[in-house]
């Protein structure tokens, strides 16, 4: 299990992380989500050890990540700048062969399989590939450097559609397989979703949401209906937004109905329906921020 204890960290005065504490489990998909600024990228840095001065701590399996080589070679961090620009001349084939020395872990095989899957041409220099083949490159490292824990950082940035269903359902297989540690942070929710089985959501320094992803679809929902039976069904419910179109009133919640509470709704036609995670995301980092 990776533990994060009391994890504080600032830049130049400014506090970017606070009293953070949390777990992630192994064979889970996480979704890091949170607004520009929130603190994902230095979460996931300091996770993977790429950022060492922090107040706090973190342990795999109980042993701190911090000067501990063991650790470091079972964690992997994705991210667009992941291969240094001292690169950009070389030719993906090489790129690989450098992995391939330097990753302990590498899984060569796996790699053809992916440059195959993905079709990349790997004669081709770094520097002449696009936005999205260059992201591509990067994620396939990701994958057949075979670690235990695996970070990645806006994995769908430059793709098209056919590319992100093809990563998403790639890495699906690959945590059947491998069982890895893995946690995804990114701005396209919607498509990200089908692989997150835990969301947790950071805002001001702070986790707002830490819910497996089946208790989210449970309790994030839309009720419509007459206002006087909202009012008495769900005064004391968690509610995000409220709206009123005519004599229907409209209430975003996020919070648990009993099965008395259900009924009753039912028995006076309201209708309920389930918000997406990307909506609920507003939703939570808009009240946040009021």
């Amino acid at each position: 299990m990776i533990k994060v204890n009391n994890l504080s960290k600032s830049f130049n005065d400014k506090l970017v992380l606070n009293n953070i504490s949390s777990n992630f489990e192994k064979g889970k998909v996480y979704g890091l989500l949170g607004r520009n600024g929130a603190g994902k990228t230095t979460f996931l840095r300091i996770l993977a050890n790429s950022i060492s001065n922090y107040k706090g701590s973190i342990t795999f399996n109980g042993g701190s990540i911090t000067e501990n080589q063991i650790v470091t070679e079972k964690i992997i961090y994705i991210a667009n700048d992941t291969i240094p620009s001292t690169f950009d001349s070389e030719s993906i084939k090489s790129i690989y062969k450098w992995a391939r020395m330097l990753l302990p872990n590498w899984d060569e095989s796996y790699k053809e399989k992916l440059v195959k899957a993905f079709n990349i041409n790997t004669k081709s220099k770094y520097k002449s590939l696009s936005q999205g083949n260059k992201n591509i490159v990067n994620l396939i490292l990701g994958l057949a450097a075979n670690t235990e824990v695996i970070f990645f950082d806006e994995p769908s940035t430059g793709l098209d559609a056919n590319n992100r269903y093809k990563f998403y359902k790639i890495l699906l297989d690959h945590m059947e397989e491998r069982e890895s540690y893995c946690i995804i942070s990114t701005h396209i929710i919607d498509e990200a979703e089908k692989v997150f089985e835990e969301v947790k959501i950071l805002e001001n320094g702070k986790f707002i949401l830490e819910e497996e992803l089946s208790t989210i679809q449970e309790k994030a929902l839309v009720i419509s209906g007459r206002e006087d039976v909202l009012d008495e069904v769900l005064k004391n419910k968690n509610i995000l937004a409220s709206n009123q179109l005519g004599g229907v009133k409209i209430l975003s919640i996020y919070d648990e109905l009993s099965d008395t509470e259900g009924m009753k709704l039912k028995e006076n036609n309201v209708d309920i329906r389930s918000i997406s995670l990307q909506d609920l995301f507003v939703l939570l980092t808009e009240k946040e921020e009021r």
